[in-house]
């Protein structure tokens, strides 16, 4: 099965984010629970992917982060239950400037199907870091209208609402999937540049994949519809504002990456693998840039001109 590799770079920007924690991507899957090759289960995997600004030790004793699930609606705030206790965070640790993921076991009886990791969340980000992946039946179990939120506590008292997706007053019952956010089978992304919304949600905020959209697709499809490690905290229109940028051949297999614009300035070219390590940092000569010492794979190429930016991604044959 061709894999697609997620890609955990993100640029930062501290002025607009600072430290804080953002629900990135919220999925209700279609897949087999033991495997790409496997027939058994079709509703996962079932995901929560978030992205940390700045460094934050979800661990620490005077932490106490949740993520919190209120499901099917809810009449009044004053009904709100927002699923007791929830999730706790601190087995993601300290974490700095990176994405992490809250993945629903599947249970029988409350008996986990599975021991440590979901087979077929492995298959489809085979290369998220395990480190940042919390495997729980106290996960969010997103299918349809549930509402989602981070929260951080101090024993059974709410300190504050960090992030929130969907709002429950929005949803009259479990079969209500009029709201904007609410969806089945399918998925939101939020949008670049927004930042934590403290509770207050707004449904433009994500793009949403539509009811159904995840509906008998196979696993190349899922990872095509769904990847994973791609919001930007810098929103997409400033971010990608080089006029008549062009990056070729892509997929590339020689040793000469082409880099025009309508500018035709000489640009800084920063490429990232998909850890986020940074592996070339060039200046193109008469719009190319030599890549010889990439090896084969999928990496993120950054390139600056004239206090422009904008990313591409490139794959190496």
């Amino acid at each position: 099965m061709k894999k697609i590799y997620a890609l955990s770079l993100v640029l930062f920007s501290a002025v607009s984010f600072g430290q804080s924690i953002v629900i990135t991507k919220v999925v209700d899957g279609t897949l087999p629970h033991g495997g790409c090759e496997e027939t058994d289960g079709t509703f996962s995997p079932r995901i929560v992917e978030m992205y940390v600004s700045g460094t934050i030790d979800f661990g620490s004793n005077s932490n106490d982060y949740r993520l919190q699930v209120e499901s099917n609606g809810a009449a009044t705030e004053a009904e709100e239950y927002w699923g007791g206790i929830g999730m706790y965070m601190s087995d993601f640790g300290e974490v700095t400037d990176s994405f992490i993921y809250a993945v629903n076991m599947p249970n029988n009886n409350g008996t986990p199907f599975y021991e440590g990791a979901l087979p077929i969340f492995e298959d489809l980000y085979p290369n998220i870091d395990a480190q940042h992946v919390i495997y729980s039946g106290y996960a969010p179990n997103p299918n349809g209208n549930d509402a989602i939120r981070v929260a951080n506590y101090n024993g059974d008292t709410l300190i504050e609402v960090i992030d929130q997706y969907g709002n429950p007053l929005d949803v009259a019952n479990g079969d209500d999937l009029d709201a904007t956010w609410a969806f089945q089978d399918s998925y939101a992304a939020r949008n670049n540049g927004v930042a934590a919304n403290g509770g207050n949600f707004d449904s433009s905020s994500f793009t949403y994949g539509g009811n159904d959209a995840l509906d008998g697709v196979d696993c190349d499809q899922f990872t095509t519809a769904v990847p994973m490690g791609v919001f930007s905290t810098l929103a997409t229109e400033k971010f990608d504002s080089i006029s008549g940028l062009k990056m070729y051949p892509n997929p590339l297999t020689g040793s000469t990456l082409n880099i025009t614009s309508d500018n035709n300035a000489d640009k800084t070219v920063a490429i990232y693998d998909v850890l986020g390590k940074q592996v070339a940092n060039t200046v193109t000569k008469n719009g190319t840039v030599n890549v010889t010492n990439l090896t084969s794979g999928v990496y993120i190429v950054k390139i600056t001109e004239d206090g422009k930016t904008a990313t591409r991604k490139l794959v190496v044959k």
